[in-house]
């Protein structure tokens, strides 16, 4: 009896050795890397073309969010945290039965309140009966990280979009794939960038445009747990439509050049997203500037002001219910203002609801953010889905 289960458990053994590899989980050290760049893959979510950048040690600037013109102008927390590649995705096809990625993050950053997998990992999506669906995480796992999405699929080929850290920035960037597979560029017309270019050249409808939006920390995706959850990427996603995420955490404060820039980007629609990182000095002496200067470039286009947030520590905080009470209504005259002046592509979103927890868009139970502020997925869900009213 002892013999026939050590026969069979010997037999066990060398099936399972004889195996291909590829029916089990593969390392990632057994893919074949491609550099994302040199393939020429598309990237989404770059509003400008210029950002490359000369006599830089660290990096060109290619994974970036900000043109190289404004390094020595705009100001430098602005500028830094323009290297996080919040928003930039890269669209492929392969027919490979596992995926992984090789990159280098910028700096190597942390946070006590944000899934490193939010902060500098990538994210993979696969289009599957004509919507994205999540497929898996690539774990950051060192300065040089490299690491599996997904294995075992069934060979078939398929078209995907990989997102990029929200947190961080990414030096450089290659896809690993089975040595058998190939990778190649899109073939469908599905989640692709509009260049500039092609619009100055009247080849794109206004409403193939990207959305831009413009904000806080909230806005580049703190404090998403992986990039795909960040709002402007899940909006990108539902409405099939390019996004351009210009979130700069703790420093959406309406630069006059960022107003400048941004106006030079042509857009479907601008959904201004500020207002937690503005005083109410700030909102009465840059509004008029930053609005006026991206409506006059593009009276056509719907701009969006979004109004502060109700956030859940807001019920026990009686100082910051009125702050953030004075600053709306001053922004709501803002926009009033414009409206009456003929701006009539100006609109407000109100998404404080009086300070009403209950009524707010982050949900009434109270568990949309991680810290009272920044978002859960959860808090990201539902933020989403209620610009989708509009944006729709």
């Amino acid at each position: 009896m002892r013999k026939n289960v050590l026969l069979k458990g010997i037999v066990l053994v060398v099936l399972l050795v004889s195996i291909a590899p590829e029916v089990f989980a593969q390392k990632s050290s057994q893919l074949k890397y491609y550099d994302a760049r040199e393939l020429g893959l598309p990237v989404l979510g770059k509003g400008f073309d210029d950002c490359i950048r000369k006599n830089d040690t660290v990096s060109d600037g290619f994974y970036t969010r900000l043109p190289a013109d404004i390094q020595n102008v705009v100001r430098k927390a602005v500028w830094d945290l323009g290297q996080n590649s919040a928003g930039l995705a890269i669209r492929f096809r392969t027919n490979s039965k596992c995926i992984g990625a090789e990159w280098e993050p910028l700096n190597n950053f942390g946070m006590s309140h944000m899934a490193a997998t939010g902060v500098k990992g990538l994210d993979l999506y696969a289009l599957t009966d004509g919507e994205w669906r999540f497929t898996g995480t690539a774990q950051p796992n060192g300065k040089n990280s490299r690491n599996i999405f997904i294995r075992k699929m069934d060979g078939s080929m398929r078209e995907y979009l990989m997102y990029l850290p929200l947190y961080d920035g990414v030096i450089d960037l290659k896809i690993g794939i089975d040595s058998s597979a190939v990778i190649e560029l899109p073939h469908v017309d599905d989640l692709l960038p509009v260049r500039p270019s092609a619009t100055a050249a009247g080849n794109a409808d206004i409403e193939e445009l990207p959305i831009v939006f413009y904000g806080t920390s909230v806005t580049q995706g703190g404090c998403a747990t992986r990039p795909g959850m960040a709002y402007p990427a899940l909006i990108e996603r539902a409405l099939h439509k390019e996004t351009i995420n210009l979130g700069f955490s703790g420093n959406g404060r309406m630069d006059k050049i960022m107003a400048d820039k941004i106006a030079t980007i042509p857009a479907s629609a601008y959904v201004i997203d500020c207002l937690a990182n503005c005083t109410y000095s700030v909102v009465k002496d840059s509004t008029e500037y930053f609005i006026r200067t991206i409506a006059q470039a593009n009276p056509q286009t719907p701009i969006y002001m979004v109004s502060n947030y109700c956030y859940p520590y807001q019920d026990f905080d009686a100082e910051f219910q009125k702050d953030a009470a004075a600053e709306n209504k001053l922004w709501k005259e803002f926009c009033d203002k414009f409206r009456k002046e003929g701006y009539k592509n100006i609109k407000y979103i109100d998404v404080y609801a009086n300070g009403n927890m209950k009524k707010s868009p982050l949900g009434p139970d109270h568990e949309g953010t991680v810290d009272g502020v920044h978002m859960t997925d959860l808090g990201f869900s539902r933020f989403a889905k209620y610009l989708l009213k509009w944006l729709k």
